[in-house]
């Protein structure tokens, strides 16, 4: 007799449920981060989990996607990033609208890497994109609005997070015209932050070249010292490299004017984590956590592929890595009431009326039975209908029943 294969009813390797209260933080942070991107104008969309594997592009991209096929047989993926679909859908459904194209996204992606080692497959993420504009003044706005974003979450800089920035024209340009045949072995190297494999390139140029090379990845410091620039003109040889340094004092010089430039930190050997990118790029680092809470940077060919001609900048938040960093906060308050038939009812309702958490059990649970229910839901208060009020106690610790009018409930129970 054949033996039945035992079902699988745990969650796939890198994916969790997120259970209260990490549920209800993750919930609120994401609100929170949505008042802040429509304050600044941003329309949310909201794009497929699936996508034909011809809209993403870059091979690092799809290496880690999962696959499936349709009924046609055509190849899906679950997106691994947000940037590609929402091109895709400017250049299909906003094709007849003005630019700049201000997008937001609250939704996750999912990847395949390196779940073994303890990295999530599903990556819940928050981000915006501009669209239509080469303009530094919006690379400066987005990065802005990133540090708006940490701020509002109670986040402080530096103390608490950095925003590093670099230009990867700079660099790209710069071996473009000194080492054109080294190029494509540094930025490899560099894009895996390997400066010694940078170093060990550099051994086999010429001195004069050899030096930009080495030097600037090494140009770093905070992006309101202006002598940080003023080293990086040492290597704008080529008009690509002028220009790129040109674009990013701009960026500096509009990030002053937002305030934002004390939270940023200069890299000129920053390269980006995506093919696609083409100018600015940065990532956000959070004190005491060894992941980035955020990256992002301009991609002006990336709408190319879509028929449309449109430079781009924007950044994704990582939420549950931004969790992790965030000071703690007092949950709100949640009351249980227990029973009480229609006259329950009527409690509860008038008590959610005054702004009271409520969770209404309609057993008639004793105080002991009760009381276990709200720890098990961290409830701070347990309550019985009594006439024109209640009789409230404390869940932890246990307390006595105290009989309250609905307006001295809400005094009581509201922070």
């Amino acid at each position: 007799m054949d033996r039945e294969t035992p079902r699988k009813f745990a969650t796939t390797p890198g994916t969790r449920d997120v259970l209260p209260p990490e549920s209800t933080r993750l919930l609120g942070v994401q609100g929170r981060i949505r008042d802040r991107f429509r304050l600044f104008g941003f329309r949310e969309v909201l794009t497929p989990a699936l996508e034909y594997s011809e809209v993403i592009e870059e091979h690092g991209l799809r290496d880690v996607s999962y696959k499936l096929f349709d009924q046609d047989n055509q190849m899906l993926l679950l997106r691994p990033e947000m940037t590609t679909p929402i091109a895709r859908l400017i250049s299909q459904r906003l094709a007849g609208s003005p630019p700049p194209h201000k997008l937001s996204y609250v939704l996750p992606a999912y990847r395949r890497a390196s779940v073994g080692r303890g990295q999530s497959a599903e990556l819940y993420q928050a981000g915006v994109e501009v669209v239509g504009s080469s303009s530094p003044r919006e690379d400066a706005s987005t990065i802005a609005l990133l540090v708006d974003v940490l701020q509002s979450l109670g986040l402080s800089s530096p103390k608490d997070f950095a925003v590093v920035l670099g230009q990867s024209a700079f660099y790209a340009g710069y071996l473009r015209h000194a080492a054109p045949d080294a190029a494509t072995a540094v930025t490899g190297a560099l894009a895996a932050k390997d400066l010694v494999a940078v170093d060990a390139i550099a051994r086999e140029l010429p001195a004069g070249v050899a030096s930009g090379v080495r030097g600037i990845p090494r140009i770093v410091g905070p992006a309101t010292d202006e002598s940080i620039i003023q080293e990086a003109w040492r290597f704008a040889v080529g008009e690509e490299a002028k220009g790129a340094l040109e674009n990013l004092r701009e960026i500096l010089r509009h990030l002053e004017a937002h305030g934002a430039l004390g939270a940023v930190i200069l890299d000129l050997g920053l390269s980006g984590r995506h093919d696609y990118y083409t100018g600015a790029v940065y990532e956000a680092y959070a004190s005491g956590l060894g992941f980035t809470v955020a990256n992002g940077g301009r991609y002006d060919n990336l709408l190319r592929r879509f028929g449309k001609e449109l430079p781009a900048t924007g950044f994704a938040i990582y939420l549950e890595r931004l969790l992790s960093v965030l000071p703690e906060e007092g949950q709100q308050p949640l009351l249980i009431l227990v029973g009480g038939d229609v006259g329950g009812i009527e409690a509860a309702a008038g008590l959610r009326r005054l702004g009271v958490p409520v969770l209404h059990l309609s057993e008639d649970l004793p105080p002991e039975a009760a009381l276990e229910y709200a720890r098990s839901v961290d409830a701070a208060w347990i309550s019985y209908p009594a006439p024109e009020g209640v009789k409230l106690a404390t869940a932890e610790p246990a307390g006595e029943f105290v009989f309250m009018s609905p307006e001295s409930v809400a005094r009581t129970v509201l922070p």
